[in-house]
């Protein structure tokens, strides 16, 4: 079985489309490349300068005088920089101290990357040669994930001052003012000495035609109050940075932007993640709330088509520029693929809470035609209870079972093979459904009702009685119990049978308002129980499950946004002290993590461990965790 690269240990500096990826002491290569193009290190990890779907140049090694630069430190500093810090050990000096440093510095912005060399030394002079080995694979990001690398590529074109590599649509030029001196080599040659730093500087644009993505404007400012001190401080600023890194619009949309999901393997637009990482940040910017609605509402659904799950008014899952083939899962995505039960009722729920806002009635005016289809799948995939799925058990309920045998087996947000299973490790069978999408419909159908009405639009209250409806068949089929009393499964599976172990996704329901106020007192205790809560944040599955694992993606890791989403809850619902206690857990995890929060770490409770414990395969930045940093300061008392 195939196991992810490890990126825990990695350093990485996005501006999408664009990343860098930096192995742990700051090299781009391994120094040991193979004949084959394979940069992946002994322990899974890859490194990579990525332009869209593409990992592009594959090997920046540097050498002084024939000797590789001894790692000391790789700094990261607002707007894409990465300094990379290294000891050339090997050139000698008057001491037994290094006589001689290298800084390399990266700086990385949408299509382009510069890189700046600065050699400094203790020595009243040294005759330097600086040289920086090339090479280009152009390995598609679905063969990089799985290590899967393609031999490096013959520059297209070269001269003295540039290389350049094409293929098909996407190309990778460097240029260097007439330091060429091989089809794979810049040289650097010259004088140094204590005071006289010897500088040399490269460049790398890189271009995609065929990306469905481009890079967005980042705003000039955002809606926040007073910056706090102290780790929340740093949490938000991160973050921020973080999120300026990920703003993507698509070709067809270009005013409309979006975040992209995460880095390395997600950085395109996703349909869950994408809305959940603007309704979190919508206290502080409601462009983006818009900016997302109108990407998605592009590619909504207009046909039936079960090979992309596609419908009449639903909202996509992921958007790529090519098929995504990932032979390790059985998947084969279109470009536009459908799969998702909870990206439609997400969409609703933004376009009501924008609406809520009041700032934007443009935006929300013209996307009603778009909201009035979006309803009508709303209707109609809850009341077949399922979509494609026909009629089933969960009738009444959205409902998903991938009918193609190559989508995806999970539709909602813990969409892993695993992600459903029983108290005693069994996997639930489809058509499956879900209790947060559930709450996700009431909430959508009563906000979208309140739109229409407000705008004097026709259909509020088929939607009404939906709502109602939904909200009667969820308390009568999701509550089950066990010895610590009743809580709302995490789903029902394809015989309507409750899935009978407690899961972080009962935190998703706060606020939704398809529970009544003893049952959010129930689910709230249920989250803070050591069941649930391990001190740094939510378990997606309980620690009674017999499949319960730490370092299982959906079955026992902590997620950030995942968390956060309870908090948001937990303060709507008015639970003030139990969201401030989650909220203080994710703080001190991000500590762990250097002051950001990743797309997950592993489940070991605090009690066990000084620190939160990595997940090796997280991604990182991910927008709905660097979105997360809001949730935390609203709960710990900052206003926006």
């Amino acid at each position: 079985m195939t196991v992810q690269p490890a990126l825990h240990r990695q350093h990485c500096s996005v501006a999408a489309p664009t990343q860098l990826w930096l192995d742990a002491d700051g090299r781009l290569g391994d120094g040991a490349t193979t004949g084959t193009g394979d940069t992946a290190g002994a322990d899974g990890w890859f490194t990579g300068l990525l332009h869209g779907d593409t990992r592009m140049l594959c090997r920046a090694e540097v050498t002084v005088n024939g000797h590789t630069p001894e790692p000391a430190t790789v700094e990261a500093s607002p707007g894409g920089v990465l300094r990379v810090r290294g000891l050339l050990r090997g050139i000698e000096g008057p001491t037994e101290d290094p006589a001689v440093e290298l800084l390399q510095t990266w700086t990385v912005t949408p299509g382009a990357v510069r890189v700046t060399l600065r050699l400094s030394t203790s020595l009243d002079a040294l005759d330097a040669e600086i040289k920086v080995r090339l090479a280009a694979d152009f390995t598609d990001m679905a063969a990089v994930r799985l290590g899967r690398f393609r031999k490096p590529l013959r520059p297209s074109a070269a001269d003295e001052s540039t290389l350049r590599w094409s293929e098909g649509g996407k190309t990778l030029t460097v240029a260097a003012a007439g330091r060429v001196t091989d089809a794979d080599l810049l040289t650097w040659r010259g004088t140094t000495g204590r005071g006289r730093p010897l500088e040399a500087e490269w460049q790398a644009t890189l271009a995609a035609t065929d990306d469905a993505v481009a890079a967005a404007r980042v705003p000039a400012s955002r809606r926040v109050g007073t910056q706090p001190d102290g780790p929340l401080g740093l949490l938000l600023e991160n973050s921020f940075d973080e999120l300026d890194g990920l703003r993507l619009a698509g070709r067809n949309a270009p005013d409309a932007p979006f975040l992209a999901a995460g880095a390395p393997w997600y950085f395109t637009l996703f349909g869950r993640d994408s809305l959940w990482a603007a309704r979190l940040l919508l206290p502080v910017d409601a462009a983006l709330a818009a900016g997302t609605l109108r990407a998605l509402a592009a590619y909504q659904g207009t046909r039936t088509d079960p090979a992309a799950a596609e419908e009449p008014g639903k909202i996509l899952h992921e958007l790529r520029a090519k098929e995504l083939v990932l032979e390790s899962q059985s998947l084969r995505l279109p470009p536009v693929y459908f799969g998702a039960v909870d990206s439609t009722p997400l969409w609703l729920c933004l376009l009501g809470e924008l609406g809520q806002a009041g700032t934007d009635d443009e935006a929300v005016r013209s996307l009603l035609p778009n909201a009035a289809r979006a309803a009508q799948w709303l209707l109609a995939a809850g009341g077949a209870g399922g979509n494609g799925a026909g009629k089933n058990a969960n009738g009444g309920f959205l409902s998903y079972q991938d009918t193609s045998g190559r989508g995806l087996s999970n539709q909602g947000w813990k969409d892993s093979r695993d992600a459903m299973q029983f108290r005693d490790g069994r996997q639930a069978q489809g058509p499956i459904a879900l209790s947060e999408v559930q709450g996700y419909a009431y909430q959508a159908a009563v906000a979208t009702a309140d739109l229409f009405d407000s705008y004097g639009k026709p259909g509020g209250q088929e939607l009404r009685d939906f709502a109602a409806a939904l909200k009667q068949n969820f308390r009568e089929r999701f509550w089950v119990q066990d010895g610590d009393g009743a809580f709302p499964a995490m789903a029902l599976d394809g015989r309507g049978e409750a899935l009978d172990i407690p899961g972080s996704n009962m935190g998703h329901l706060l606020g939704t308002g398809i529970l009544d106020a003893a049952d959010a007192r129930l689910v709230a205790n249920r989250l803070l129980s050591p069941e649930l809560f391990s001190g740094y944040g939510l378990h997606t599955l309980s620690r009674q499950a017999a499949g319960f694992w730490p370092f299982s993606y959906h079955c026992g890791s902590v997620w950030s946004h995942d968390t956060a989403i309870a908090i948001r809850g937990l303060l709507g619902e008015g639970f003030t002290d139990e969201a401030r206690v989650l909220a203080g857990g994710l703080l001190a995890a991000s500590v762990s993590f250097g002051h950001h929060l990743p797309e997950l770490f592993a489940g070991v409770a605090a009690a066990e461990a000084g620190r939160a414990v990595p997940y090796p395969a997280s991604c990182h930045p991910q927008a709905w965790s660097s979105a997360s940093a809001v949730v935390l300061a609203q709960a710990l008392g900052v206003a926006f």
